[in-house]
């Protein structure tokens, strides 16, 4: 009996039990059936977060995909930004640097044209002076034609009075009288002609003490109380090239041929012909009063004030050349050379804007060395085929031939 108890109590347990289960199971059907319907709602609300998710996960990419090309759009940037900064920084520097340059110019130009107007004041002052100076040569010519032309009228009027007899009237000691005065007339009018436009001639009338004395004011003006021999030939220097303009002579006359007849081993001149020469060698006062000449005035007033300096100064009239220097091209020149002990050389050229320099201070330089580079300065009209250094005697304007030749021959001669 005892083993069926159990057994028995639990199919009763077993049918209560799932009696029960039925009356709980209907009991919460209803509650059962909200959950459902809110997990119903809870899952369509999770379907929508999750759809939301998914398209904002979507954006989100996109967006960060953005991000990172806005961020290397802005990193590019803003590596351009810090290039176009320095850039900038460079270039308002360079502005500020231009600016500042352009108000120097500005200023340089303001000063530059004051200075214009004043030289152009002075250049017409200067033209008026050169009309004059026109005017006083011209005059001078008016004489030299009047002369010429008495000179003509006694060759015509002998010319009649000896007509084709000459050669048959030798012992006509009259008219070969005429005829012999006549010649000599005409030879020493050529003489004084040439010694106005013959560079060498010419050191008669330009380069004598009487002439030298002349420039002693000036000279001593210059160099004030300065005992510097160096600096002092500097200063000489360029106040010729400062005050000194250059003017191109104008044509002056000149007799360029003769002819003869010989009667008992005498000529007589028959004829002679004329012409104009655009030379005239100008006394160094006349240079200095009118303040213009050509390369042959402005060398012999330079080579006149350096002597004198020299010859009165320093107290030792030092070698000094006129140089006469020809060109390939077939043009003339002069300058004025100084030898110095040991074979060196300076070149005063005031109208060829020269002067043996280093550093733009006066210096003396081995002579073949300085002749080359004095060659290669006048490089544009053509290289100097042949120069000649005349010592002019300032007692009477006489003067020697030192040397001449190439510029080799000449450096060689200076170099000794």
């Amino acid at each position: 009996m005892e083993k069926w108890v159990p057994a028995a109590l639990i199919l009763v347990l077993l049918a209560g039990s799932g009696g029960g289960y039925l009356f709980t199971s209907n009991l919460y059907k209803p509650q059962i059936a909200s959950l459902e319907n809110q997990l119903s709602l809870t899952q369509q609300t999770l379907d929508e977060k999750t759809k939301n998710y998914t398209d904002l996960n979507d954006k989100y990419q996109t967006l960060n995909q953005a991000k990172i090309t806005l961020e290397s759009t802005y990193n590019s940037l803003n590596s351009n930004y810090n290039n176009l900064k320095t850039n900038y920084d460079s270039l308002e520097s360079t502005y500020n640097s231009l600016n500042s340059n352009y108000n120097n110019l500005k200023t340089n130009y303001d000063s530059l044209e004051s200075t214009y107007n004043s030289l152009n004041s002075n250049y017409n002052a200067l033209n008026s002076q050169y009309n004059t100076l026109k005017n006083n040569v011209d005059s001078g010519f008016v004489k030299l034609s009047s002369d010429y032309v008495d000179l003509k009228k006694q060759y015509d009027s002998l010319s009649q009075m000896v007509g084709s007899s000459l050669y048959g009237t030798p012992g006509d000691t009259t008219i070969l009288k005429y005829y012999y005065q006549l010649t000599k007339d005409v030879r020493s009018l050529n003489a004084t002609l040439w010694e106005y436009c013959n560079l060498r001639l010419s050191f008669k009338n330009t380069l004598t003490i009487s002439e030298v004395m002349k420039v002693e004011n000036t000279v001593r003006t210059i160099i004030g109380s300065s005992t510097d021999e160096w600096s002092n030939y500097q200063n000489i220097h360029q106040y010729v090239t400062s005050n000194i303009q250059y003017v191109y002579d104008i044509d002056f006359p000149c007799i360029m041929g003769y002819k003869y007849v010989d009667v008992n081993g005498v000529r007589y001149l028959t004829e002679f012909n004329t012409s104009t020469i655009q030379n005239y060698v100008q006394k160094p006062q006349f240079t200095l009063e009118y303040k213009q000449g050509d390369c042959d005035d402005q060398a012999a007033l330079e080579y006149a004030m350096l002597r004198y300096y020299n010859k009165y100064i320093v107290g030792t009239d030092y070698n000094l050349y006129v140089a006469d220097i020809e060109f390939s091209d077939g043009n003339g020149h002069a300058a004025v050379f100084m030898p110095v002990q040991g074979g060196a050389l300076t070149i005063f050229d005031p109208a060829g804007h020269y002067l043996t320099s280093s550093s733009s201070t006066i210096a003396a330089k081995p002579a073949a060395s300085e002749l080359e580079v004095y060659n290669t300065h006048w490089a544009s009209i053509g290289s100097i085929t042949h120069i000649t250094l005349y010592w002019v005697n300032l007692t009477d304007g006489s003067s020697n031939v030192v040397a001449q030749g190439t510029r080799a021959e000449v450096a060689a001669y200076l170099s000794k």
